[in-house]
């Protein structure tokens, strides 16, 4: 069911160039989608130049898949030069933000800052149109 379904929408800073993120997110974005969590439903990355921010809005299955994508992908090389383009600075929780997640959260290096509380409260997702077809 979507309900079931976490959404996280994080904020970036850039340190280096727009480019830089572009190349260092789909180098990311191409290990994810091969290798990553099964989760993942689905990984977009979007830059804003003028303001040398950029968003990353990431559908996971449920919130296990959450810590299931961040044990397999933290230490890549790939997560390591998306870091060295930009500073995470917030992180959104669209869904659940459970004591599963908190507790990894807590055990981690992450120190951006993190919000909460935004349960799902209705709508639907069209199964079509979402490929490249």
């Amino acid at each position: 069911m979507i309900d079931d379904r976490l959404t996280i929408l994080n904020l970036y800073e850039l340190k280096k160039t727009p480019e830089d993120f572009e190349i260092a997110v789909g180098a990311l974005a191409r290990r994810v989608e091969a290798e990553g969590h099964p989760g993942v439903l689905s990984y977009r990355f979007f830059v804003n130049a003028t303001e040398r921010t950029a968003r990353g809005v990431i559908d996971y299955k449920d919130p296990d898949a959450w810590i299931g994508h961040h044990d397999i992908a933290m230490n890549w090389p790939e997560m390591t030069a998306l870091h060295a383009a930009a500073r995470l600075a917030e992180v959104i929780f669209l869904g659940p933000l459970t004591a599963e997640i908190q507790a990894w959260i807590e055990s981690s290096a992450l120190t951006e800052r993190v919000r909460s509380g935004n349960i799902f409260a209705g709508g639907f997702k069209r199964l079509s149109g979402w490929s490249n077809e």
